[in-house]
């Protein structure tokens, strides 16, 4: 009777030694942040990169312009994806703390119907100026098969100097593939778990 009690616990420790073994990680470390679709931390995940990435000379009592998030492709062309996240990144940065322009009917600005403010003049400087703000946040998207990779940075509005920088790259859903597309029907993704 003892042989075969012995004989069960070995058999269930090695079954949970097995076990656990399965359970952890190859160790390997990714180099971007993936987050699943859920739209409305997109642009806090940017305003949390642009925050903690910003020089030294960058300050949140600055005010700010935003452009309309362009594709990397074609930076004449934007979609409801793009215009949503800048949207999204505007009210984030609004939030920590930024002053934050709107600048839809300034002069100066290359506005697209049905795209938004996609490009500044040659001349950034008469732009902050005109509507005295010290930096502008530029961001481009690029599609994968399954993500989108987005990049933003803050440029001082005088210099164009980088005054930070912020990347993220997202799983698409049917929602991300929705704001993505030019026809506004069904598209087929994955869900995200507000579709769920």
């Amino acid at each position: 009777m003892k042989r075969i009690l012995a004989g069960c616990m070995a058999l269930c420790l090695l079954a949970g030694g097995l076990f656990i073994s399965g359970c952890a990680g190859t160790g390997a470390k990714n180099d971007f942040t993936a987050i699943a679709p859920d739209f409305f931390v997109f642009g806090d995940t940017l305003a949390d990169q642009l925050v903690a990435n910003k020089r030294s000379s960058a300050t949140r009592e600055e005010r700010l312009i935003l452009t309309t998030f362009v594709s990397l492709d074609d930076l004449y062309h934007t979609s409801g994806f793009g215009r949503a996240l800048t949207e999204s990144l505007s009210t984030a940065l609004f939030q920590k703390g930024f002053r934050v322009a709107e600048i839809r009917k300034a002069p100066g600005l290359y506005v697209k119907a049905g795209g938004g403010e996609l490009t500044l003049t040659r001349d950034i400087s008469l732009i902050a100026q005109q509507q005295e703000v010290q930096a502008i946040i530029a961001g481009t998207y690029s599609l994968t098969p399954t993500t989108v990779v987005i990049n933003a940075k803050m440029l001082a509005a005088e210099s164009e100097e980088v005054l930070s920088v912020a990347r993220l790259e997202i799983e698409r859903s049917s929602n991300i593939n929705y704001l993505l597309s030019e026809r506004k029907g069904l598209v087929v993704g994955p869900l995200s778990a507000y579709e769920r």
